[in-house]
């Protein structure tokens, strides 16, 4: 048999043949894996967001199982600003020291600030009903830091303002009295956002359990249809 010419046209053929599959193949294969990059930077964005909203979701969940949070978390601020103004409130009571009411004052709302916290606690029992007497007693409480506030203020005015008049001297030497002044009213104010607060519990309660927060779980399709009649 006659041997066959490396060079001859079917042979070269079948070598461009081959160089065009192989160029193909390497393309395709190039171009799934951008294909399959772009999935996985779309599912890590997706996942991240997806976690975020899952965190959401978890502390929605979390505030209607103990909505009583919302009125705990804020009278614990206010006890705790209360506490750093402590030393302003106490160094103006040594200051004037023959004003016994305002020491008094401070006094009293230094042992509610912290008695409230705990009364809190007492008025709303781990998976138990409010407890109505514990709840009235905090209302109570509040309203007895804004009368001594109130009586702080008075009292320390009358010392400021002599006759009519603020007495400069006696402030330029002792700047943290107006402070304290200033202090007292905030209290006031934060006091009252407390109240208000806590009166609106039920009304928030009921809009927290009004949320949907259903975790929404996908499932696969089924299109073939199931003939039952075998």
């Amino acid at each position: 048999m006659a041997n066959i010419n490396e060079n001859s046209p079917e042979t070269v053929e079948n070598e461009v043949v081959n160089e065009e599959v192989v160029v193909e193949s390497a393309e395709v294969e190039a171009s799934a894996e951008v294909a399959s990059d772009k999935p996985e930077k779309v599912k890590a964005k997706e996942g991240f967001g997806a976690k975020v909203k899952e965190w959401f979701r978890k502390q929605i969940v979390s505030l209607k199982r103990s909505p009583q949070r919302i009125p705990f978390l804020f009278i614990i601020i206010v006890s705790v600003i209360w506490l750093l103004w402590l030393f302003t409130f106490s160094k103006t009571a040594a200051t004037y020291s023959t004003i016994d009411l305002a020491g008094l004052a401070v006094f009293v709302n230094t042992m509610l600030s912290i008695l409230i916290i705990f009364l809190f606690l007492y008025a709303f029992p781990k998976r138990k009903k409010a407890n109505i007497v514990m709840l009235v007693l905090i209302f109570v409480f509040m309203a007895a830091m804004i009368a001594m506030d109130a009586l702080y203020y008075y009292e320390v005015y009358k010392f400021v303002y002599i006759d009519g008049k603020l007495d400069e001297a006696g402030l330029a030497a002792n700047p943290y009295v107006l402070e304290s002044m200033r202090y007292a009213i905030a209290h006031i104010v934060l006091q009252g956002v407390s109240i208000v607060i806590l009166a609106l519990f039920p009304i928030y309660k009921k809009l927290l359990l009004k949320i949907n927060t259903a975790k929404v779980v996908e499932g696969n399709d089924i299109n073939e249809s199931i003939d039952m009649a075998d």
